[in-house]
């Protein structure tokens, strides 16, 4: 994230989001279903969340590069963190970096489904883990 907030142009830093996803790997075809699709995406968008020793990791995928890379950087801000942290915390890292006004509102409205269901997830993990 701080390489990215460097990076002075707008474009020049989605261009930066879009390479680093191409370099990673999608999400294994079993884990691109319907239970796993985030519902509010222009384009289909799948999360993969786990939490373990009450700690969320997230993976994500997407049929367009741009909402990859995008939802990557949400899924990264929120991955290592303790549920009970994720459950109430808003990244605005799309708005912090200025993406928000390069996408589309349906585009930007997909992301922020994405961080809610993230938040949701969090939210449920921490009450499984309660005493």
């Amino acid at each position: 994230m701080a390489q990215l907030s460097r990076i002075e142009d707008p474009l020049e830093r989605l261009t930066l989001v879009q390479d680093r996803v191409r370099k990673s790997p999608p999400l294994p075809a079993e884990h691109r279903c319907e239970s796993n699709r985030i519902h509010g995406c222009a384009t289909k968008v799948w999360l993969l969340p786990e939490c373990r020793d009450g700690i969320c990791r997230f993976q994500v995928d997407s049929e367009s590069l741009i909402v990859r890379g995008l939802a990557s950087l949400i899924t990264e801000v929120f991955s290592g963190t303790p549920s009970s942290e994720a459950a109430d915390f808003e990244s605005k890292i799309i708005e912090r970096l200025g993406f928000a006004r390069m996408i589309t509102p349906t585009r930007l409205h997909g992301l922020l489904k994405l961080e809610e269901t993230i938040r949701a997830f969090a939210r449920s993990s921490k009450l499984d883990q309660a005493p």
